[in-house]
């Protein structure tokens, strides 16, 4: 789709850092912790009911394959490219960010999976995308509730409620 800047990107082969024969992965360009990236598939589809059932079968193997790259690639050199590319000012925030990151270049302890499965649940490009972010023992005081943050106060539902 020729609007689309997921597919604009794939088609001009940049920023691919991974590829099979489905996906492809890219280091997001406003990472939430070292390692931060997306696959994504290469047929322009918009949401997770548009996978066919091989695009879920691969998307298991891309997620193992996508793991082994965090954990083996020098994200150093990774934000700082993407600081000189000056994407935007908050692509520069961010990649600056991840790039003094106590964490940098060390194995993560866990992964947050997940997607913006439509606009009411925060989808910007209209591409299916994957996150995988990796995580860290001690990146936050208490990381209980994980995904269900994306509604703030419901996060936690350990803590008592009034």
């Amino acid at each position: 789709m020729k609007d689309c800047s997921f597919c604009k990107m794939f088609n001009e082969r940049k920023y691919i850092q991974y590829e099979d024969s489905l996906f492809w992965g890219m280091f997001d360009f406003n990472p939430v912790s070292p390692g931060h990236i997306l696959i994504i598939p290469k047929k322009h589809v918009i949401d997770l009911d548009s996978l066919s059932k091989d695009g879920w079968d691969r998307l298991q193997r891309s997620i193992r394959d996508i793991i082994h790259l965090i954990e083996t690639t020098d994200l150093k050199q990774i934000y700082q490219s993407i600081i000189d590319l000056h994407v935007s000012d908050n692509s520069v925030w961010f990649a600056t960010q991840a790039l003094n990151n106590p964490n940098i270049n060390k194995k993560p302890d866990a992964y947050n999976h997940g997607i913006n499965d439509g606009k009411a649940a925060g989808r910007t490009v209209d591409h299916l995308h994957w996150h995988i972010i990796p995580r860290f023992e001690g990146d936050m005081d208490d990381p209980r509730g994980g995904v269900r943050y994306v509604i703030p106060k419901m996060g936690n539902y350990k803590l008592p409620k009034p």
